[in-house]
């Protein structure tokens, strides 16, 4: 029951018996009801979305270049990976670049934010500001960071903070699901909304090559004047969290048997990395996106994974980073990997880089 609403509002109607429950006169029913309040939900953002433009609702502009990445839908697009990149981009340039990232930061503690906790270790020195406020987050920043730039993660839907450079990652695999806004669907803002980016990633684009011509028409037909860029998710190494300064090859995982576990948006993509690196995923435990373990959880995935026969188990880093009071599963037997994910242009590197040192040169 846990994913039912993800299943209707992706049409997902095939698949297990426990997944039978998207069929039928009582689930047509439901999709009606949703497709209702996907009708008001609409209404609600185009009107909020007025208040921005009337003047009604004030729009705050930083001091510092702001450079936003978003997406239109509900679940994973590889957001992430995007940040990092653009992150590290600033950073070769000898700029300092801040990330404000939405979530809670409890006193004395780290943010509850999966994806914060994968920047803080991926970025090193480059500060990650969490808060549900991120036009006050960012002051904080620029009271106690040096700040040549801010990168907003989430922050197409996040209207408050005004941005020079609006970037959308589209998932090639799944660009806009069955059409519907939230609950029916799974975009987040009508398609028309996408004229107001700047540039498009495609991301996955190995996995959604058979998609990737019809995106583009519509995408060019939507917005004629933004960037269309692809890029591919590429796995760069393995990390031992049991031992997590053994080095690992990646190699490890060619002809192993694997169980994948993850709690992302498209835990499809992630089982086809694996497989392109080798590996015989036998067994696919996913989880809704953004879940957090608890021991049952755990043992469910260790139970299943050995039931058909798995030497290893891999997650993703934002799993990872959920997992450090249940490693005791893993430590006297199967090992347990993170498989380390980063992303790569590979069209329109050069004029996506060139938009980005235009806007930090005004």
């Amino acid at each position: 029951m846990k994913d039912y609403p993800y299943r209707l509002a992706t049409d997902q109607e095939a698949g297990p018996p426990s997944s039978r429950m998207v069929q039928g006169g009582r689930a047509c029913f439901i999709k009606f009801f949703l497709k209702g309040l996907s009708f008001f939900y609409g209404l609600g953002v185009k009107a909020v979305l007025c208040c921005y433009e009337a003047g009604l609702l004030k729009r705050h502009r930083l001091p510092r270049p702001v450079i936003s990445v978003g997406n239109i839908t509900w679940g994973g697009v590889g957001k992430t990976p995007l940040v990092e990149l653009i992150a590290g981009y600033l950073k070769e340039g000898k700029l300092k670049p801040v990330i404000l990232i939405r979530g809670y930061m409890p006193e004395g503690s780290s943010p509850f934010s999966d994806e914060a906790k994968v920047l803080q270790e991926n970025l090193g020195d480059i500060p990650v500001v969490v808060g549900r406020n991120r036009w006050k987050t960012a002051q904080e920043a620029l009271n106690h960071h040096s700040v040549d730039a801010f990168i907003l993660d989430d922050g197409f839907q996040h209207w408050r903070i005004a941005r020079g450079l609006d970037i959308v990652a589209v998932d090639t695999t799944n660009p806009f699901g069955n059409g519907h806004l939230i609950p029916r669907g799974i975009l987040r803002e009508p398609l028309e909304h996408l004229r107001r980016a700047h540039i498009f990633v495609l991301t996955k684009t190995d996995f959604g090559r058979a998609n990737l011509e019809n995106i583009k028409l519509k995408l060019r037909k939507l917005n004629p004047e933004a960037l269309i860029v692809e890029s591919v998710h590429q796995a760069v190494g393995l990390v031992d969290l049991c031992d997590p300064k053994r080095p690992v090859d990646l190699g490890l995982l060619r002809a192993m048997r694997v169980c994948a576990f993850c709690s992302i948006g498209d835990p499809e993509s992630f089982k086809n990395m694996l497989s392109s690196l080798g590996a015989r995923v036998v067994c696919l435990v996913p989880f809704r996106d953004h879940y957090q373990y608890d021991e049952k959880d755990v043992r469910y995935v260790v139970d299943q994974g050995k039931a058909q026969g798995a030497v290893v188990f891999v997650t993703t880093p934002k799993d990872a980073v959920k997992l450090a009071g249940h490693l005791k599963f893993w430590q006297k037997g199967n090992g347990l990997f993170s498989l380390r994910i980063r992303l790569a242009i590979t069209q329109g590197q050069q004029e996506f880089y060139a938009r980005i040192s235009h806007l930090l040169e005004r």
